[in-house]
């Protein structure tokens, strides 16, 4: 996982991530968009993560927030 759409994408996209955060399919669009995942929404995220067997844990969500918003800086 390199990018925030990457979990999206991982988990089935955007429906399926704002079943798993309990948010309306417009607020999870917008999340994906900005490329940041409100860290109050993690947890949901890294069980379903985990059910499903991905690698998504909370160093993945780090890594992948700190390089959008270092790219989102330099740009």
């Amino acid at each position: 996982m390199q990018t925030v759409h990457d979990i999206f994408e991982a988990l089935g996209g955007t429906g399926a991530v704002a079943k798993v955060i309990g948010v309306k399919h417009s607020a999870a669009s917008e999340m994906r968009r900005r490329q940041s995942i409100p860290v109050k929404y993690w947890p949901a995220l890294m069980e379903r993560a985990s059910q499903d067997r991905l690698a998504i844990d909370s160093d993945v969500l780090v890594r992948v927030h700190v390089a959008a918003f270092t790219e989102g800086r330099a740009a």
